[in-house]
């Protein structure tokens, strides 16, 4: 049941993240009454991966941004637009993503999986501090000095 719970809660919510821009052209009340339904399946048990993916910051569509100049490196943009803390949600299953986009870690007695390691920008505070907060190592060739 738990593992169904989660499977639900996650896919509920990638769901909504999936069509957030669609229904916010209807109205908030759409993406409101989503959000509300995931909440509820989450209950208690899952209130820390249902406040790190389902967060209103990561459902409502962002403000278009204009282009970027051509010339010199790209800008991150500020810590707090993107920084969400780490959660395990179940045994081996750990989200370490940001505030609208997924980072998933599953561990295994060969190492670590990560699926989807974000923007390069957001890696080290995200992933690799993300992880060392849950308490899992990376090897020390996967750490930048």
């Amino acid at each position: 049941m738990r593992l169904r719970v989660t499977n639900l809660l996650a896919g509920g919510c990638l769901s909504i993240a999936l069509a957030a821009t669609a229904l916010g052209q209807q109205g908030a009340g759409a993406v409101d009454s989503h959000v509300a339904a995931a909440r509820a399946a989450a209950g208690q048990e899952h209130r820390g991966l249902f406040d790190a993916v389902c967060s209103q910051t990561s459902l409502r569509p962002a403000a278009p941004k204009p282009p970027a100049a051509s010339s010199g490196p790209r800008q991150a943009p500020p810590r707090s637009q993107w920084y969400a803390e780490p959660v395990k949600v179940f045994d081996n299953l750990y989200w370490v993503g940001q505030t609208e986009y997924s980072a998933w870690a599953v561990t295994t007695s060969d190492g670590i999986i990560l699926i989807d390691t974000i923007y390069d920008y957001a890696v080290e505070a995200e992933v690799v501090d993300g992880l060392k907060k849950l308490g899992l190592t990376l090897p020390r060739s996967s750490t930048r000095s």
